[in-house]
């Protein structure tokens, strides 16, 4: 290993909704994270740049909440996928 490695968890944490601007644009709807799921398919390694992706891709409604689902990616700065997961938010509906 040419570098001391990064902690799978270390990663996962890059890709938190809460550190962006999403609980601002959900507001008050936010109910819950019920649900987090990762691969850790590359190692990442002290001094390595990660870029990081969130992407809806499924939104369940239901009587008066729904499931939003998150897709993650992962990237370091050669452009390698190192780590891709989902995340799911209960959300209360809108009047």
């Amino acid at each position: 290993m040419p570098h001391m490695l990064a902690h799978g968890y270390q990663v996962l944490i890059q890709t938190a909704a809460g550190a962006g601007l999403f609980p601002h644009m959900v507001e008050d709807s936010l109910k819950a994270f019920i649900e987090e799921g990762s691969r850790f398919l590359k190692p990442v390694f002290v001094g390595d740049t990660l870029y990081c992706t969130l992407k809806v891709s499924e939104m369940k409604p239901g009587k008066t909440t729904g499931v939003l689902t998150l897709t993650s990616a992962v990237q370091n700065q050669r452009g390698e996928l190192v780590m891709d997961g989902f995340q799911k938010y209960l959300l209360r509906k809108r009047p």
